[in-house]
């Protein structure tokens, strides 16, 4: 049985080894935690090792003693960038170069190949010069919302740009235009061998943002409503990209701005993302892309046979972020389990935990994937879960921060 070694013991990886499993592979599990309650995918795993994935050299030692076969990260930019240093180290199979990664990891550069092929990117400014608020301020080289904070005038600029700088590892900070009358387009793709396939595109709802986080993501809608214009303006330039870096058996993103019929690009990355676009993509062909990335990652062949995407489904994946207070009891989970159009239920707190958000990217308690044949059956379902689903504190009161509203429902779905 082959042996494949996993960045990361967080919840989202759990997802890899199911997969993992299901392909008949014997799964560990490593990360510096020796509390695995902090780890809960070393629970799931055949083995777990209280190893930093960070720590080449005892990682090396490791494998080479247990004779791993194939090592894989997750959900993160920096277990990625550790996977490509140990297999370099064991000479297993990588699906990426450093040089492959630093262009999506840095922004300045990721902007300066998007151009290169004719791709626009959001337009940015100077540190020290006029800009024209609101501006986003993030460090080039943080994923996710790590750092990321919205400025309205010049005493905000100034504190997020001192974050953004502080959390930057090379010291390098974007200042780009905030698009508030813009929708966030996500755009998905996976690369076998030198084949490019579209896997499909997602749009976002954001937060209202009354209790200050404006930058949540509280929904994915798949496909997005833009996807044929993206397929037929943007889509030959992103695979020539993809092509051009030599990018081969990889899973990619690229995250834009659609505004006046044009997508403005300010991220793309080689990791899992998210939203978990592999539950859409199976729910389409049945196909699951963990597989290829585990496959490939153990040296074995892919059988896998993908075709860009046409699905004619819809899906939405809620996300639900935690207020402040301590979890009394969590609702309505059996019964979203039991209803068809509930793909996928994730819980990431449990009764009796004590959330404190300390800064305006809330923890997310939940994550809900729903996929329907139609959109009015879509938005039946998301106005069934926020009927019976809810996070209780101790006092009573609902922990939820916002949830897909009927407004929202009619802006995205129409009446």
């Amino acid at each position: 049985m082959k042996k494949i070694l996993i960045l990361g013991g967080n919840p989202t990886e759990i997802e890899i080894l199911k997969r993992a499993k299901k392909l008949g592979y014997y799964t560990i599990v490593t990360d510096n935690h020796t509390d695995w309650n902090l780890s809960p995918a070393k629970k799931c795993a055949d083995e777990g090792w209280d190893i930093s994935w960070s720590d080449i050299d005892s990682l090396e030692k490791k494998c080479r003693e247990e004779n791993v076969n194939g090592v894989l990260a997750g959900f993160s930019e920096f277990r990625v960038e550790n996977m490509i240093k140990l297999c370099k180290r064991l000479n297993l199979p990588c699906s990426l170069t450093m040089n492959q990664l630093e262009i999506t990891r840095d922004k300045i550069k990721f902007k300066e190949t998007c151009r290169k092929y004719s791709i626009e990117t959001v337009p940015e400014y100077e540190y020290g010069k006029p800009v024209k608020f609101p501006v986003i301020v993030k460090p080039v080289d943080r994923a996710g919302s790590i750092g990321i904070n919205v400025a309205n005038n010049e005493t905000e600029l100034e504190t997020f740009y001192l974050n953004a700088l502080s959390l930057s590892p090379s010291k390098h900070v974007v200042i780009e235009d905030y698009i508030t009358d813009g929708v966030k387009f996500d755009v998905y793709y996976y690369v076998q061998g030198e084949k490019i396939y579209f896997l499909g595109s997602s749009d976002t709802i954001m937060c209202n943002g009354v209790a200050g986080a404006k930058i949540l993501q509280k929904c994915w809608p798949f496909k997005s409503k833009y996807e044929d214009l993206y397929k037929k303006d943007v889509d030959a330039n992103v695979k020539a990209m993809f092509t051009g870096l030599g990018i081969q058996n990889a899973y990619a993103t690229m995250s834009a701005f659609y505004l006046n019929e044009k997508f403005y690009f300010f991220e793309a990355g080689f990791r899992l993302s998210g939203e978990m676009s592999f539950n859409y993509y199976e729910a389409a062909t049945g196909i699951n892309y963990i597989d290829s990335m585990l496959k490939y990652a153990l040296n074995d062949v892919d059988d896998v046979s993908y075709a860009d995407s046409t699905c004619d489904k819809f899906s939405a994946v809620l996300n639900f972020f935690s207020l402040d207070g301590c979890v009394a009891d969590i609702l309505g989970v059996q019964t979203l389990k039991e209803m068809t159009s509930v793909y996928d239920v994730k819980l990431y707190v449990n009764k009796g935990d004590i959330i404190h958000n300390k800064t305006n990217v809330f923890s997310k308690a939940a994550m809900i994937t729903l996929v329907a044949e139609n959109k009015e059956q879509l938005k039946k379902a998301i106005k069934f879960v926020n009927t019976v689903f809810d996070i209780r504190s101790t006092q009573g009161n609902s922990l939820i921060y916002e949830r897909v509203n009927n407004s929202d429902l009619i802006h995205y779905y129409g009446n």
